[in-house]
């Protein structure tokens, strides 16, 4: 899961393993929150590296295909800033580059 700051609203986002610590995102799609609580999207864990595959389409509302972790966990869509605020935790902080992440469903 993850959040669009421009628009509030949670997408999903569909992840491949491609082998030990290492996953693509590869599909975005609009979901609405409680759908993604009740399908257990929210307890989905990915640990490693994470790269785009091609065909990537971004974020479902911004269209961005960048994007930035909280240490909450959130994923969410970036646009280049050096100072974000965190759309699911409130959270507020300096942008900085990490090779590996873990992930757990988003904050939902």
């Amino acid at each position: 899961m993850a959040v669009c700051p421009e628009a509030k609203k949670y997408y999903g986002i569909t992840v491949d393993y491609l082998r030990k610590n290492a996953y693509k995102f590869v599909w975005a799609f609009k979901i609405d929150k409680d759908k993604a609580k009740r399908e257990g999207y929210a307890s989905q864990r990915v640990h490693g590296s994470v790269e785009l595959d091609s065909e990537y389409p971004g974020c479902p509302y911004c269209k961005s295909k960048q994007f930035i972790f909280c240490s909450c966990g959130a994923v969410m869509c970036w646009h280049g800033q050096h100072v974000v605020t965190c759309p699911s935790c409130g959270q507020t902080g300096e942008v900085s580059s990490v090779s590996s992440v873990d992930l757990h469903g988003g904050g939902l």
